[in-house]
């Protein structure tokens, strides 16, 4: 009977909210979910995080399992872990982990792994830097990441929140000048392995930035760093990736050959996302005016069956156009949107007054958030909560 009753809750986020009464009911809806989304994501966007002052704060979107517009970062950990994230920075988050920067002075890094579901919080041990974390890269990866097989390792990893099987990924560099460094940290061996001079060739040696996203998306057991070096006649932008294997940790650097020319009078700067289906995905956004009528989404597709060795090319498929839907209130004329993210088939953008949106990947429905504010792509950082985790 219970399983139902579930089974006519429409919003997932509301089947999530109901798997949190009792375990009984976590496996209930678990099943349901399978059953009636068979073919969906694993994850769903529930809230994200804004790198600024802000940054401790949870802004939830309508479907979050939270249930509030807004929750401070420590109000989900016991009181000592709370008073250790008062003025925590966000950095990178993947499947309901967040990576966080503790305050710190001199030329150490202190970074923590929390588990917002769990209420846990993992110090990790301090790195010794002398570059500028905002100019880094980021990568927290779960066991099911670095499986080779796709699937949890450790079916114990459930009751501690699956802290012990975690890695942690940074990429750093000096200055425009110098190589890129990549260190490691593991939970299992509870350090940071030596770090790793990042030289792919004599010419291209300080490659790695600007990155366009701090946090990594993690795709097929790959972390993926998006970064352009400059804009070329006719603006054809030469991007590229970084991609770290998360079981290895094996570097290497792949260009993006787009079918769509990237003019910057038409298109904003484009996102790294995975599809539904699991492909690592390219989403551009088209400005306004250029004959544009409304708000459209551009979305390219990686072919998965191509290797790259060394900078070679790889090809990516013209995918679909989302026509993006404002809500009925709002009136699209003299509206420009700014495309901040993208997590589990959710799309957040900023119009030009200010205001923050929510747009369905599938639908283009938009749906405004309560969230006011000036915020750049590198600020936001979207929160997911995964299904098989909980």
């Amino acid at each position: 009977m219970v399983c139902e009753v579930l089974a006519r809750v429409k919003d997932e986020g509301d089947l999530f909210t109901c798997a949190r009464t009792c375990r009984r009911w976590s496996c209930l809806a678990a099943d349901v979910r399978r059953r009636r989304w068979p073919d969906h994501r694993s994850s769903f966007l529930s809230g994200f995080f804004i790198a600024k002052s802000s940054a401790r704060s949870l802004f939830l979107t309508p479907a979050s399992v939270f249930g509030r517009d807004r929750r401070l970062l420590r109000s989900f950990f016991p009181d000592a872990a709370s008073g250790l994230l008062e003025r925590a920075t966000p950095l990178a988050a993947r499947h309901g982990l967040l990576l966080v920067r503790l305050p710190s002075s001199g030329a150490l890094l202190h970074l923590a792994v929390c588990n917002l579901l769990a209420g846990s919080c993992d110090v990790l041990p301090p790195l010794e830097s002398d570059w500028k974390y905002r100019d880094s890269g980021y990568a927290i990866l779960t066991s099911a990441d670095c499986s080779s097989n796709g699937e949890q390792k450790s079916s114990s990893s459930y009751s501690s929140g699956y802290s012990a099987l975690f890695k942690v990924l940074v990429i750093c560099s000096n200055s425009d000048h110098q190589p890129c460094t990549l260190h490691t940290f593991s939970y299992s061996e509870a350090s940071w392995n030596m770090p790793t001079e990042i030289v792919f060739n004599p010419t291209k040696v300080g490659i790695c930035g600007p990155f366009m996203h701090r946090n990594a998306v993690v795709c097929h057991g790959t972390a993926h760093w998006l970064f352009g070096w400059d804009f070329l006649p006719p603006y054809a932008s030469r991007l590229h990736t970084i991609d770290v294997d998360a079981e290895t940790c094996q570097v290497s650097l792949t260009k993006i050959v787009s079918p769509i020319i990237h003019n910057v009078h038409i298109y904003d700067e484009p996102q790294l996302s995975v599809a539904a289906n699991g492909a690592l995905s390219l989403i551009y956004m088209e400005r306004p005016g250029n004959n544009v009528q409304g708000f459209r989404l551009k979305i390219c597709t990686r072919k998965d069956d191509e290797k790259s060795e060394d900078d070679g090319p790889v090809g990516w498929l013209y995918s679909r156009v989302v026509e993006l839907k404002p809500p009925n209130q709002i009136r699209a004329e003299g509206l420009h949107l700014t495309f901040l993210g993208e997590k589990g088939g959710t799309v957040v953008v900023r119009d030009n007054y200010m205001n923050f949106y929510t747009a369905d990947l599938e639908t283009g429905v938009m749906e405004k958030l309560i969230y006011h504010g000036r915020v750049s792509r590198w600020m936001f950082m979207p929160f997911e909560i995964y299904w098989p985790t909980f």
